[in-house]
């Protein structure tokens, strides 16, 4: 029996001194890891740091290359037209002021600020910058004569014929890229800062050492850290401070000359690695079970006669448990797989989806499927990242700049309505399409993210223009004959006078007078001829963009268009608007919606003159009324025509349906109108059968467009 207790102490104290022993290795070993990982940690932070920081320099560098390709392109002896656009960039990026010195010592500035008597731009710090070098640069920080802050001031030279005509300027005040760059949290004490290549301290939340103070120069621990900087592009660096060691992470900025650094002690390094490293963890399991060792070499005596007892059991005990592992093990295997499985499923149904998915953070996209790229003609990973805005045009359709409205659609998702509307994107190859978008909020892993389902409609916006424009083409024929209706009165008296210089030779009665009279009698009939044709290639033109326009104006160039057609037939047009001072207005395509009335006037024009050849005493009129609501115009056109049947009254806006047969009618005029008025117009049109015949009524929202003028 004490042969047996031996071998068996012997047993139990070789395994416990060995596990002593590999613990105390591991300890060191998990510590070393420890230590490199809280260096990766404090790496990867300042990355990210910096990373943000130089996204938010190259957004405000791309302001300020917008706005200098505006203005090489722009007459700049024009103050108000570059005012204009200097005031357009104060909205776009976080200037405190961007403004321009002429090469004649003159500032035009986009606050309005007016500088003091003598003030000569050739001879300013941020002038001479910028005629060094053709690209964007930084100026170092210094306090502005504006805002009385510190700012940093991003120049650039305007180039013009070859020739420097001045220097482009726009002050970020050190507060704002302060917020950018100290927002990085760092344990409990520590901060973040930005130097320059030679070490001088650009921004750090101690404001007294700004562009007094070199960090190599703080401690002698920090002398080589310039060596440091030059060598590597990010790194760690151990260094002393008030007898304290301390850890710096550093990396330096894309396109730019600064160096992005954070500092914490090695104290609070460590005690944040303690908190929340699995190593560190481990190192406490660690030292534990030493302790745990070394008690049971303690007791190990007493322990072995427990053991040897209980060790039947133990054993038992063991298998069960090994048992019960090897079902947990079995159902473990069993979920994973499913799991696979299922997000196999549902990623094969992401990327084979026919709609662009993409799901975005805030305003960045950090997620997509294959037919997004494909509509973009991205690359791979080539949207990722990027923000919607950078793949949107600068205004959508409706006039509204896109900032604006997307913020206005992500604010109504955020409320759990989901939004459904029209979105102008551009594509890689900088060339723009239309879409329809649907976007919802919703929450994954504790995160609130958007989801955007979007369709390509250019096709159909393509298609759609084309009907438009055919349309107004199939008009061309009676629009030409109203034309020639036009010239013949004018092309007759042009033939008097003509017929009349002969007859004025033979009997010798052409005198100064008598030219200047024909003359000038001519010259006015061309004048009106010449008018007609304007009047005429104005409707035929396709509109480009979305205006404000008058109402008023709009209905009496359509009137205008189709008189001479109604006066040949003995029509009458009795067109009425409201008196007042004010001129109505909406916002659309004005050429587009004259192109409304004078279709609508035409098939008024038809039905009269059908009507007429079931009865002579038939009247001939139609009448306009413009009436002016609280949010909202109406327009009502009613002939004395020959009415509608009952049964298509309903049809009358379908495409391709006509009552004129095929010779006579495309069946588009109406359902043109439809589209138009609605879809373009946020508006509505309907008909109906008056007291004497047809009636149609518009309906117009007023304008809210804030780029819009008077009329």
């Amino acid at each position: 029996m004490k042969t047996y207790n031996k071998k068996l102490l012997i047993l139990i104290f070789t395994p416990l001194l060995l596990f002593l022993l590999l613990s105390w290795f591991t300890y060191i070993a998990t510590r070393s890891i420890a230590e490199k990982t809280l260096f990766d940690q404090q790496r990867t932070i300042v990355a990210q740091a910096a990373a943000t920081t130089d996204l938010w320099l190259r957004q405000q560098k791309k302001v300020i290359d917008s706005v200098r390709q505006e203005l090489e392109g722009s007459d700049l002896s024009n103050a108000d037209l570059a005012l204009n656009i200097l005031r357009q960039a104060l909205n776009a990026g976080e200037f405190s002021d961007i403004y321009i010195g002429l090469n004649n010592g003159l500032i035009i500035d986009g606050t309005s600020w007016v500088p003091p008597t003598g003030y000569d731009t050739r001879k300013r710090p941020w002038y001479i910058n910028g005629i060094r070098t053709e690209d964007i640069t930084l100026s170092p920080p210094y306090i502005d004569m504006t805002t009385g802050k510190m700012v940093i001031a991003m120049t650039t030279p305007l180039i013009s014929n070859h020739e420097i005509i001045g220097v482009l300027s726009g002050d970020i005040i050190l507060d704002s890229l302060v917020s950018n760059v100290l927002n990085v949290r760092v344990g409990n004490i520590g901060y973040s800062f930005i130097v320059a290549e030679d070490g001088t301290i650009m921004i750090h939340p101690d404001q007294s050492l700004l562009m007094t103070a070199r960090l190599q120069d703080l401690d002698p621990s920090l002398k080589q850290i310039i060596n440091e900087f030059s060598r590597n592009r990010a790194g760690t660096y151990k260094f002393t401070l008030n007898d304290e060691e301390n850890i710096l992470a550093y990396h330096t900025i894309e396109g730019g000359s600064w160096i992005l650094c954070t500092t914490m002690t090695t104290a609070e390094a460590y005690h944040l690695s303690d908190r929340t490293s699995v190593l560190s963890a481990l190192q406490a399991v660690i030292k534990l079970l030493a302790v745990v060792v070394i008690i049971a070499l303690i007791i190990t005596g007493g322990s072995a006669l427990i053991l040897f007892i209980y060790n039947k059991r133990f054993k038992s005990t063991v298998q069960q448990h090994q048992d019960a592992l090897s079902v947990m093990n079995q159902d473990l295997n069993w979920n994973i797989t499913r799991r696979k499985a299922m997000e196999t499923h549902y990623q094969t149904l992401f990327h084979v989806a026919n709609d662009a998915i993409m799901i975005c953070k805030g305003l960045v996209i950090i997620e997509c499927n294959e037919r997004a790229r494909e509509m973009l003609k991205a690359k791979p990973h080539g949207v990722i990242g990027n923000y919607l805005l950078d793949i949107s045009a600068k205004y959508q359709a409706d006039g509204q700049d896109s900032l604006t409205h997307l913020q206005q659609m992500v604010n109504e998702a955020t409320k759990g309505k989901q939004q459904f509307f029209q979105w102008t994107f551009v594509r890689n190859d900088g060339s723009e399409f239309p879409a329809e978008v649907s976007l919802k909020e919703l929450s994954l892993n504790n995160e609130r993210l958007t989801l955007m389902s979007i369709r390509d409609i250019s096709k159909r916006t393509t298609a759609e223009q084309q009907l438009r424009q055919a349309q107004k083409m199939a008009a061309m024929g009676e629009m030409l004959g109203a034309i020639a209706h036009q010239w013949r009165q004018p092309l007759n008296i042009l033939s008097t006078y003509i017929s009349s210089l002969k007859s004025a030779y033979y009997n010798q009665m052409i005198s100064r007078e008598f030219v200047e009279k024909l003359v000038s009698n001519a010259d006015t009939q061309i004048q009106f001829m010449s008018k007609t044709i304007d009047d005429f290639r104005q409707f035929f033109k396709p509109s480009k963009t979305k205006e404000r326009f008058s109402l008023i104006k709009a209905l009496e160039n359509a009137v205008k268009l189709v008189e001479p057609s109604y006066r040949q037939a003995n029509i009458s047009i009795d067109l009425r608007v409201p008196e007042s001072e004010e001129r109505p207005a909406v916002f659309g395509y004005q050429s587009e919606f004259s192109h409304v009335i004078v279709n609508i006037l035409a098939n008024a024009r038809d039905a009269i003159e059908e009507a007429i050849a079931q009865d002579r005493d038939n009247p001939r009129e139609v009448s306009i009324r413009l009436n002016d609501a609280q949010d909202h115009f109406s327009i009502s056109i009613c002939d004395s025509g020959t009415g509608m049947p009952e049964h298509i009254v309903e049809q009358i806006f379908t495409p391709y349906f006509t009552t004129k047969g095929i010779a006579s009618g495309t069946g588009l005029g109406l359902y043109m109108a439809k589209v138009i008025v609605e879809n373009e117009m946020n508006g509505t049109i309907t008909a109906n059968n008056g007291r004497k015949g047809a009636c149609f009524t518009i309906t117009l929202p007023r304008t809210n467009d804030p780029r819009s003028t008077d009329v």
